[in-house]
């Protein structure tokens, strides 16, 4: 027998496998991510353009807390011309704004597109002319690029740099390769990545949880001497007094704030979770006074956190509430190779779901947890608002379960909830991050880009009234109703067309549960 060439094809063959190997697994990652859903070509919508004029119609002032009555908006070249009570509008594209109201274009300032750019119509069909990425990759770049260019429809984009963390060798290439981190070791790799993703195009820097206090402090220190903004998590080797002289722009979440006094009181359990609420308590109004001294933002992601007891332990119902049928279902199905800590929706891969196997005191006592933890946030969000704070509204989109474009109208009428009049709602997802990203829109005033949305109903009085779209302006196109319409059916159909799992059952009880009559 011939050794050498049996040792020779055996080693050809698992050098086969191995590749063959890595090649299904970046599939299955691509999928996941929903590189692999059926995409739609946004060109095929044509939305009204050239000079068009809004007659008649309510226009919210600049402070959000009123609305001019009987106005004609004239948009021409993507910018708003001129607001009054007359104007000249006989060879304009005329639009009836009679009982309706229009409002700046939305944001929704924390989103994941991942791999999902159909993301982007959804966006606009809800009436979100502006989103920030948080996770941003090359793509993004490409598709923010085709937008500006006219050459694909989409809100404006800013893009943030992959999340950047600190790991070990191994496990900072793990995370790399499935999860797009950037794996930053110490100051000078800090100092590297802050100019790299400048010169790349990115728009600013996303720090996350695991970054060390050295390096966080070397990006920092580099993003500033070169004016790019830093955003995302308060790192667990951070204090919170280190971030309000760091020069970070913004935190991501309501909730890092209140994860890092946590960290300060000690973790709490089920037992400690009344000392833990009284504490945030006590250190809560010194966290608001210094990120308001320091013109800190702080981006909302409340209503993700505050159901995640009803994700847990309710999760079949919960998923029939969302409009499952527009996730991206290589997204929302997952893939049972990373059974826990993905991304998955559906309840044999939702990251959330509880343990099997617990006691019934076991899950009392997570249920105790959960239950503080999203009242920790809601002191946090409370305390922030009585202070003052500069809030963005934001979703976390993609993370289970928050529907992209959908998903921002549950957080307003969580931030109305907690406290926010409609009035500082509308700030938090027009001005506010508009004037952060330092994008021409945010406001309906002369010169402004003429990003705006038409409602038939008053905002002013119900913040859920943002859900009544007649039109969407981006850029100065006009989408109508219709359109919008389209644009919605057309993703759904890419959606139905790339599934693999049934998920009948939760859309068919969302519109049986819409049937009931409200008994007042």
């Amino acid at each position: 027998m011939n050794w050498k060439k049996v040792l020779r094809y055996a080693l050809l063959s698992l050098l086969l496998l191995t590749i063959a190997s890595a090649a299904w697994m970046q599939y299955g990652l691509i999928d996941m991510y929903g590189g692999l859903t059926e995409r739609v070509d946004s060109q095929q919508f044509h939305p009204t353009t050239g000079p068009v004029a809004i007659t008649n119609v309510e226009v919210l002032a600049p402070d959000a807390e009123s609305f001019l009555s009987g106005q004609t908006v004239i948009l021409e070249g993507g910018v708003i011309t001129s607001i009054g009570e007359d104007a000249l509008t006989s060879s304009l594209h005329r639009i009836d704004g009679t009982g309706k109201y229009l409002i700046p274009g939305m944001t929704d300032a924390h989103v994941h597109l991942f791999k999902s750019s159909n993301d982007l119509l959804l966006y606009v069909a809800n009436g979100i002319t502006q989103i920030r990425e948080l996770i941003g990759e090359p793509a993004h770049l490409k598709w923010r690029d085709q937008i500006k260019e006219g050459q694909r429809i989409g809100p404006d984009m800013y893009v943030a740099s992959p999340r950047l963390g600190t790991f070990g060798r191994f496990e900072g290439w793990f995370m790399s390769w499935s999860q797009g981190f950037d794996n930053i070791r110490n100051p000078k790799a800090a100092r590297k990545a802050v100019r790299r993703y400048q010169r790349m195009g990115y728009d600013g820097i996303k720090v996350y949880s695991q970054l060390s206090s050295e390096s966080y402090h070397a990006l920092c220190e580099t993003a500033q001497a070169i004016d790019m903004p830093i955003m995302g998590h308060v790192p667990f080797r951070v204090g919170l007094e280190e971030i309000y002289t760091s020069g970070q722009k913004d935190i991501a979440h309501f909730e890092e704030v209140m994860n890092a006094l946590n960290r300060e009181f000690g973790y709490y359990n089920g037992e400690t979770a009344p000392q833990f609420l009284a504490f945030v308590e006590e250190r809560i109004d010194e966290v608001a006074r210094q990120l308001v001294a320091r013109g800190i933002t702080v981006t909302s992601t409340m209503w993700g956190t505050e159901h995640l007891v009803e994700q847990k332990f309710e999760l079949e119902s919960f998923l029939s509430k969302v409009k499952l049928e527009y996730e991206n279902p290589g997204i929302s199905e997952w893939s049972t190779m990373v059974p826990r800590g993905g991304l998955g929706w559906l309840p044999h891969v939702n990251r959330y779901q509880l343990p099997k196997g617990l006691t019934v005191d076991e899950r009392a006592g997570r249920k105790t947890h959960w239950e503080a933890y999203a009242a920790a946030e809601q002191l946090v969000a409370e305390k922030f608002i009585d202070y003052g704070v500069k809030i963005m509204a934001g979703t976390d989109a993609n993370l289970p379960v928050r529907v992209p474009g959908f998903s921002l109208f549950d957080e307003f009428e969580s931030l109305q909830a907690t406290g926010m009049s409609p009035a500082q709602v509308l700030r938090s997802t027009t001005a506010t991050p508009a004037e952060w990203m330092h994008n021409n829109a945010g406001r309906i005033e002369v010169g402004r880009k003429a990003n705006l949305v038409l409602l038939d109903e008053n905002p002013l009085q119900d913040i859920r009234n943002t859900r009544e779209i007649n039109a969407v302006v981006l850029n100065g196109r006009v989408f109508d109703r219709t359109l919008l319409d389209e644009m919605l059916e057309a993703v759904k159909t890419a959606n139905e067309a790339s599934r693999k799992e049934d998920i009948s059952t939760y859309v068919h009880h969302r519109f049986e549960a819409a049937r009931v009559p409200h008994v007042h």
